[in-house]
C-alpha cells in the first residue's frame, strides 16, 4: 500500500521508529487538503480545505504490520482516507493518508504546521518515547 505522509511522519527516523522499518518514499503534493498544527502539541494534522496543497512524502509497499504500528502512533483522532497524490516525478498515485476526523476539528489551532519547528522543539522528544 501507498501511504501518504505530512507532518511528523516525514521524518525517516521517525517513521523507522515507529513502524520499525523504512520504505521506499517519493515526495509529493496532496491537492485540496490543508495541514495545521494540533492545539497545545506539536503535531500536525490533515483536513480537507479548497484551494490548498500539502506537501509529503509517499511511502511506497507498506505493510500492515507496520501500518498498525502507524495507526497506534495516529490515535483515534484520525483516520485514513484514499486520496490521490501528486507525485515529484509528476505521476498520479493513489495513496491512503492520515486525516483529523472531522468531529474533531475543534483540536485544530488554526496555525499551519512548521517542519523546522517540530525539528527543533518536538522530534527528539518523540523519538526517545518510540525507541525505547
Amino acid at each position: 500500500m501507498n501511504l501518504f505522509v505530512s507532518g511528523p511522519l516525514m521524518f525517516r527516523d521517525l517513521i523507522k521508529a515507529v513502524a520499525g522499518k523504512t520504505f521506499p518514499a517519493q515526495s509529493g503534493l496532496l491537492r485540496g487538503y490543508a495541514q495545521f498544527k494540533l492545539k497545545d502539541e506539536g503535531q500536525s494534522a490533515m483536513i480537507p480545505f479548497p484551494d490548498r496543497v500539502v506537501d509529503g512524502v509517499v511511502y511506497f509497499d507498506v505493510d500492515k504490520e507496520s501500518l498498525i504500528r502507524l495507526d497506534a502512533f495516529q490515535g483515534k483522532r484520525f483516520e485514513r482516507e484514499e486520496v490521490s497524490v501528486e507525485a515529484e516525478n509528476g505521476e498520479w498515485l493513489d495513496a491512503s493518508a492520515y486525516c483529523l476526523k472531522l468531529s474533531r476539528k475543534g483540536l485544530l489551532s488554526g496555525d499551519e504546521w512548521d517542519e523546522d519547528e517540530y525539528r527543533e522543539t518536538d522530534l527528539k522528544k518523540v523519538l526517545k518515547s518510540w525507541n525505547k
